[in-house]
C-alpha cells in the first residue's frame, strides 16, 4: 500500500505484523490474533495512518494503524 492510495474505504486488509502500531509507535489496541481488518477511511491520513475496524465482531473495534503495516489486494486484480 502507498501513502497516496485512495478508494480504500470498506476494503479488507491483512495486517503485515502481529503487533500493529499507530503513527506514534503505540500499539494499535486490536484483539490478540487479529489478522484481517476493514479500512474505514478513503486514504491514509497526514500522519500515515488509516482507521480500521475488526470484522466479524458483534461490536467492531475502531483503531488507527500505520498504512505500511497493511496489505490490500490490488483493485485492478479484482474481477
Amino acid at each position: 500500500m502507498r501513502a497516496t492510495d485512495t478508494g480504500l474505504n470498506g476494503r479488507a486488509a491483512r495486517l503485515l505484523t502481529s503487533e500493529p502500531t499507530d503513527d506514534a509507535g503505540w500499539p494499535a489496541d486490536l484483539p490478540a490474533g487479529t489478522t484481517e481488518v476493514v479500512i474505514v477511511e478513503d486514504t491514509p491520513s497526514p500522519t500515515a495512518t488509516l482507521k480500521v475496524q475488526t470484522s466479524g465482531d458483534a461490536t467492531p473495534k475502531n483503531v488507527r494503524v500505520r498504512f505500511d503495516q497493511l496489505a490490500v489486494r490490488d483493485a485492478s486484480a479484482e474481477g
